[in-house]
């Protein structure tokens, strides 16, 4: 079925070769791109949640204090 459609596009097996591997990626990153989770709370995030980085200042802001 996919193949059907892309030899109707016109242009050789390169043109075909091109056009459905940029569908395919298009389409994998869908979820991507329509995410709605706050930064750092999706798995390929960089980012700290706010709430890991509040209890960590507070961890340590207890550390110190426990060491005067």
């Amino acid at each position: 079925m996919i193949r059907q459609l892309l030899q109707k596009i016109p242009g050789g097996t390169n043109v075909q070769a091109f056009v459905g591997t940029s569908i395919l990626l298009g389409l994998c990153a869908i979820p991507v791109f329509l995410k709605d989770t706050k930064a750092g709370h999706d798995l390929f995030s960089q980012e700290k949640p706010q709430a890991i980085v509040d209890s960590e200042s507070k961890l340590r802001k207890e550390y110190m204090d426990s060491k005067k």
